[in-house]
Parts: C-alpha cells; sequence; structure tokens
C-alpha cells in the first residue's frame, strides 16, 4: 500500500507548561488524528538537550504521524522548563518524569502509554516503569547509574574545552572530577554541576535486573526493549552523537516504530493513516 510523504501529514503540536511541584515544566503534546497509543519522551541529561534535540523531534513526528500521541519536554531546571537545576536532584527529576507520566495517562486512560528514555533519562524512565507507570518501555543507552551519564558528557565537554583554552589554562576530565568529588561546583555547558549531585549520581543508577540488550518481558508482564548505540563497530552510533541534523534516522525509526507497535498490540500504519 503506498504511503503519502510525511509533508502531506497535518501535525498538531501544543506547547506549554504542566505544573509539577517547585516547577512548571515545558512540554510540547504531539497529537494523533486517531491515536492509538501515547508515548513519554524523557530527554537525555542537561545539556545534552541541545544535541539530541533535532532527532526527538523528528521521532515525536514520526510516531504522531503513525497514530502515536507523544509528550515530550524539558527537565527542571533545562531548556525551556522553570525550576533551579543547581538544587534540583535526580529523585526530583525522577518525581517529575513520574509526574507527566500519571498527567498523560489520566488525558486518555483507555489508551496504552510507553515510557521511552535516552542516556540519562533511560534511568529515570525506568525507575518510573518500576514503580508501575506505563505499559512498557524502551531505553536507549541506558548507563549503568547515573554518573556514567555525567562523566560520558564531562569527557566530550572537556575535549571541546581544550580545543579553545591556552596551554596553561586546560583541564582534563580528570582534574575536572576531582574538583568535583572535592566540594567545588564546575560549569559545564552553561550548567552549573554541583559537587553534590555528581556524589548523588553513583546511587542513582538503572532498574535491578536491566538485560544488557534486547527485547524482554518484565516480572509483570510487561514489554521492555534495550537499544544500545556505538558499544560495538556493528552497532550504529547515537541518534545525535554524530552532531549531523542531517543524519539519516530511518532505518532506526522505522524498526522501532513496528517493535512499539507490536508490543502495544497496536495497527502499524503508513504516514497517511492507512493501515499495512
Amino acid at each position: 500500500m503506498r504511503c503519502a510523504p510525511a509533508s502531506a501529514v497535518v501535525l498538531e503540536e501544543h506547547a506549554g507548561y504542566i505544573p509539577v511541584p517547585g516547577a512548571h515544566l515545558y512540554a510540547m503534546l504531539h497529537r494523533a488524528g486517531r491515536p492509538e497509543a501515547r508515548v513519554l519522551l524523557v530527554g537525555p541529561f542537561a545539556s545534552e538537550r541541545q544535541f539530541a534535540y533535532n532527532a526527538w523531534v523528528r521521532w515525536a513526528r514520526y510516531l504522531a504521524a503513525r497514530g502515536i500521541e507523544v509528550l515530550r519536554y524539558d527537565h527542571r531546571g533545562t531548556g525551556e522548563s522553570t525550576g533551579d537545576f543547581e538544587s534540583a536532584s535526580f529523585e526530583q527529576w525522577r518525581a517529575d518524569a513520574e509526574a507527566l507520566a500519571n498527567w498523560f495517562a489520566q488525558q486518555r486512560p483507555e489508551l496504552p502509554l510507553l515510557l521511552h528514555g535516552v542516556e540519562l533519562g533511560a534511568v529515570l524512565a525506568g525507575r518510573c516503569f518500576s514503580g508501575g507507570a506505563g505499559e512498557a518501555l524502551l531505553l536507549w543507552s541506558p548507563p549503568v547509574n547515573a554518573n556514567q551519564a555525567m562523566r560520558a558528557i564531562l569527557r566530550r565537554w572537556a575535549g571541546i574545552e581544550q580545543l579553545y583554552e591556552s596551554p596553561e589554562n586546560r583541564k582534563s576530565a580528570s582534574e575536572y572530577i576531582r574538583e568535583l568529588e572535592g566540594g567545588t561546583s564546575i560549569e559545564v555547558h552553561g550548567y552549573e554541576w554541583q559537587s553534590k549531585l555528581w556524589h548523588e549520581s553513583f546511587a542513582f543508577g538503572a532498574l535491578d535486573g536491566l538485560r544488557d540488550e534486547g527485547a524482554f518481558l518484565d516480572d509483570r508482564g510487561r514489554p521492555v526493549k534495550v537499544d544500545r548505540f556505538g558499544s560495538s563497530a556493528q552497532s550504529p552510533s547515537m541518534p545525535y552523537r554524530r552532531y549531523d541534523d542531517s543524519q539519516d534516522l530511518s532505518a532506526l525509526y522505522e524498526s522501532t516504530y513496528k517493535w512499539v507497535a507490536g508490543a502495544l498490540r497496536l495497527h502499524t500504519h503508513g504516514v497517511d493513516g492507512t493501515n499495512n
């Protein structure tokens, strides 16, 4: 069956603020014409938002064009959300994600909800799922804990910083880590990382019993899928790690959508809304 091109699909998107205790989270709701399911996108940590933005929006629109409504948002104290990043905690970000999952589910309780997190967002989504939110879980490159995600960001940022600093002012990632561990805050991509947050990150881990990769059912019989990127020569790079807006993600989106449709027992749709 021939499908209309994506440009022919009228996408309805609504931006606004959703109140949570102590903050208002900026969110974008991607509506579908005849929705069969909903997906909450839980994005990566702080400054990674700007690099993931294009791929995340394209993925949300891909799903919405196929009958799945999507809610994506900025974490407290980041992007366009209110709240103080410097005083926030991982547990607070988890509670925010859970509040949004509950809010989204209540809009149309009859529709199944999938939680989808990437990197640190995968830890947040996984913890919400473990607490009972959602009917399925999709994780892209979940770290062992929040500290692993922060270290990866810090290494990339320190490498970029060394390109612009004079030799006498250059610092390695290890030097920045020593500062954090010694109680000093550091600024990374415009966000002030507190030493307290660094120390908390070690204990904020992923789901217990989470498989390293692949699809499986959790102990409640709910579908879970873990995809990892860049872990081997055969695996693709993280959808936004190339910092390339023209990166072709069609194969990843198509295969992931098929799993989502199967996990939630949906009809698969073309971008014109027709069944495939």
